[in-house]
């Protein structure tokens, strides 16, 4: 064999090898094998939001053409691949008392989704944000309490955004606006809900 052929094989190896690389790595982020991590049941998550509630009522919906044009202008939120326009509510009782309301949510942070409870007091200020589970890599500072406790307290009329209100996690930005996008969306829905 000589030196050309030699070097064209080795070259050719080396384009085989990193294709098959690509192509590896790309099926495993798309079936979300990569990096998807489940942290709490939306049942644990529901009760650990409201330890007291006796039962949860579950409602579905969804928004509706002038909803979004609604959002998109008072929540400055698009809906579409980030955010879906299907919402599940869930109401908290104790007995026939209504205790408050928790929302389960999708968004899609850099490498896969995030799906999240919000749990809103009666009056629509969240009490706490809970993440189920996601398919993040760099963005898995999401999850823990000093990222989430920041959203405690926040309603519709607060600005609800990154660098504004929310600090966001240096190397997740991305997972860090997703979610707070989300939790915005939410709220700004609760506001015409009640």
């Amino acid at each position: 064999m000589n030196k050309v052929s030699f070097s064209n094989n080795v070259r050719n190896g080396r384009v085989v090898f990193l294709l098959l690389a690509v192509f590896i790595s790309s099926l495993l982020i798309s079936s979300n094998i990569y990096a998807e991590e489940i942290l709490i049941s939306r049942d644990k998550a529901l009760a650990q939001a409201f330890p007291n509630a006796s039962r949860f009522t579950k409602e579905e919906f969804v928004l509706t053409p002038d909803q979004i044009r609604k959002l998109k202008t008072e929540a400055k939120i698009r809906i579409g691949p980030k955010h879906q326009s299907k919402i599940t509510l869930f109401t908290a009782k104790k007995d026939e008392q209504v205790l408050g309301y928790v929302f389960e949510d999708v968004v899609l942070g850099k490498w896969g989704i995030i799906h999240y409870v919000l749990a809103l007091n009666k009056k629509g200020a969240v009490l706490k944000v809970i993440i189920l589970d996601y398919s993040e890599i760099r963005g898995r500072p999401i999850a823990r309490n000093r990222f989430l406790k920041q959203y405690k307290g926040k309603t519709y009329r607060n600005p609800v955004r990154l660098k504004k209100d929310i600090d966001g996690i240096s190397g997740a930005t991305i997972s860090s606006r997703s979610i707070t996008d989300g939790i915005r969306k939410l709220l700004h829905i609760f506001k015409d809900y009640k």
